[in-house]
C-alpha cells in the first residue's frame, strides 16, 4: 500500500504601503510623411523627458517603451497622412509631485500628450511578499490538519511545496485621498494600502 499523502493550496496576503506611482505617458504627432510624424513624436517625448527630469525624477527612472508609427485614413478610405506615437514609463518617487509632473507635462506639449496610466507600486516588495508566503504556507498548513483530523490520521513530514503565485492584489483596503497635488490644484493620487498575494501548494505525509 503506498504512502498516504494530503496535497491542499493555501492562499496568504499581505499589505504594503505604496511608496511611487508608476506613470505610462504617450505623445502622438500627425504628418503628412513618416519621417515628419517620427520628428514630431520625438520632439514631444523629448520636451516631456525635460520637464519630467526637472522635477526631480532620475534617469534610471525614465524608460521609453515603445515607438509606432501608422497610416491615417479619412472616412472615404483615402490616405491622408501618418500617425507616430512614441511612449515613456516613468517611476515618481515622490507622490506629491506627481500632479505637478503631469501638470507640466500637457502644458509642455498640450493635447499630443495621452496619459495610459498612473500606478500606485511599491519599490521593494520583498517583505510584502514574505509575509504573504507566510500567511499562505499557514493557511496551506490548516487546511492539511482539518483534512488530516477528517481522516483519522495526523500530518507528518512535508514532502513537497510548490509556490503556485505571488502577485499583486488589485482593489484590497479603502483607499485615502492624499494632499498630493500642487496648491495651484492639481491630479490627486489615490494613496493607501495594497495587497500582495502568494499561493503555495504543500503536500504532507499522513501517518
Amino acid at each position: 500500500m503506498g504512502k498516504r499523502t494530503v496535497t491542499v493550496t493555501g492562499t496568504g496576503r499581505a499589505a504594503v504601503s505604496p511608496d511611487v506611482v508608476r506613470l505610462d505617458l504617450r505623445v502622438g504627432h500627425d504628418a503628412a510623411d513618416v519621417a515628419a510624424a517620427l520628428a514630431g513624436a520625438t520632439a514631444g517625448i523629448t520636451k516631456v523627458g525635460s520637464v519630467i527630469r526637472e522635477h526631480d525624477v532620475a534617469d534610471a527612472d525614465i524608460r521609453t517603451l515603445d515607438a509606432a508609427v501608422n497610416q491615417r485614413w479619412d472616412n472615404s478610405g483615402t490616405a491622408v497622412g501618418f500617425t507616430a506615437q512614441q511612449r515613456l514609463a516613468v517611476t515618481v518617487r515622490r507622490l506629491e509631485s506627481v500632479g505637478e509632473i503631469l501638470e507640466a507635462a500637457a502644458a509642455a506639449v498640450g493635447n499630443a500628450l495621452l496619459v495610459d496610466q498612473v500606478r500606485l507600486d511599491v519599490s521593494d516588495r520583498s517583505d510584502g511578499l514574505r509575509r504573504a508566503r507566510d500567511a499562505a504556507f499557514a493557511d496551506a498548513h490548516g487546511k492539511a490538519e482539518q483534512y488530516a483530523g477528517l481522516s483519522g490520521a495526523q500530518l507528518g513530514a512535508v514532502l513537497g511545496v510548490a509556490e503556485t503565485g505571488a502577485v499583486p492584489v488589485s482593489g484590497g483596503r479603502e483607499m485615502k485621498v492624499m494632499a498630493v497635488a500642487a496648491a495651484a490644484g492639481g491630479m490627486p493620487v489615490e494613496g493607501g494600502d495594497l495587497d500582495l498575494g502568494a499561493s503555495v501548494t504543500v503536500t504532507w505525509e499522513l501517518r
